[in-house]
């Protein structure tokens, strides 16, 4: 399901920050500019995941990211989530293949960030 809401994710997300990426880029030459969408969409993901309970595809598909005690992670956690996720798919995508294979489904940013990914 963790994969599915991904996708969901890419559609919401992911094609809007493309067309503004290119729009920004081709439409000032300025490649930095470029960028805004795209760490406005970090933004966005880090306040949703600790706020929230997760991004759009998430919510959609009735996942919530929760802490140890079943409540939103709030934005600290959010953030070393994130990072965690960037460490998850650096070797092999390995700490993403990872949830299919831990017990409590955790990837090994849900490890680092000490966070679980639910139904509710």
């Amino acid at each position: 399901m963790r994969f599915v809401a991904a996708l969901l994710d890419g559609i919401i997300l992911g094609i809007p920050n493309a067309i503004l990426q290119f729009s920004l880029m081709w439409g000032t030459g300025s490649v930095a500019l470029s960028y805004i969408p795209t760490i406005a969409i970090v933004v966005l993901t880090i306040y949703l995941d600790g706020n929230v309970g997760g991004t759009p595809g998430k919510l959609i598909l009735g996942l919530r990211i929760v802490n140890e005690q079943g409540t939103t992670i709030g934005i600290p956690r959010a953030i070393l989530r994130y990072i965690g996720k960037i460490v998850s798919g650096m070797i092999l995508l390995i700490g993403y293949i990872m949830i299919g294979f831990t017990q409590k489904k955790q990837g090994l940013h849900d490890m680092i960030a000490s966070t679980y990914v639910v139904y509710k």
